[in-house]
């Protein structure tokens, strides 16, 4: 299961890639440092106010996470921060990650190998995701009636909602099209 899980993963790096937010959403490099900036003066307020340390390490992880735009893991950044001058143990990898999604920077998303997936979500709006269970593929989608649709029940049901997410797992096209033509036969009915 593994191996054919990192089979998936490779075969799709690069349409992830084309899946990066493009048009308004996407920044151009002072748009983007300005946002790690923000991002960074966010957790600092959030790591002083909880008492927690502020340390380089936590620095270059934030860094390293608002550099992506794709959906990845925590073993996948602690690789890329294996080795060179901003060398990251992979304990604090995955301890930074969790108090980032406690700072609201960071969401947790599992796919359906139930690995836990990250991504920044600290100045981009709110979106939701479509996940492909045969290549793994992440495609997010922004839908103003679904949003309305889930304030309405949250309201009948007499809810306060603080998040919400949506995944829905499936079968992309770029898969469905790879996927050998099944022939139905339909019964006849009198």
């Amino acid at each position: 299961m593994k191996t054919k899980y990192k089979q998936r993963r490779r075969d799709v790096a690069q349409s992830r890639a084309d899946d990066a937010p493009v048009g308004k959403d996407h920044k151009d490099a002072a748009q983007k440092d300005a946002i790690t900036h923000e991002a960074w003066k966010v957790f600092e307020a959030y790591l002083k106010n909880n008492g927690d340390r502020l340390t380089e390490a936590r620095r270059i992880i934030l860094r390293q996470v608002f550099e992506r735009h794709d959906h990845f893991r925590a073993d996948e950044l602690a690789a890329d921060l294996v080795g060179g001058v901003n060398r990251v143990s992979r304990g604090t990898v995955y301890r930074t990650l969790a108090l980032m999604v406690q700072a609201g920077l960071v969401r947790e998303l599992r796919d359906s190998d139930v690995h836990v997936h990250y991504e920044h979500v600290f100045g981009h709006e709110h979106h939701e995701h479509l996940i492909c269970n045969e290549c793994g593929r992440f495609v997010e989608f922004q839908d103003q009636d679904v949003e309305v649709r889930l304030m309405d029940v949250c309201r009948k049901k007499g809810f306060r909602p603080t998040s919400h997410r949506v995944v829905v797992f499936g079968t992309c096209m770029e898969c469905q099209a790879k996927a050998k033509p099944t022939t139905v036969i339909m019964k006849k009915t009198s």
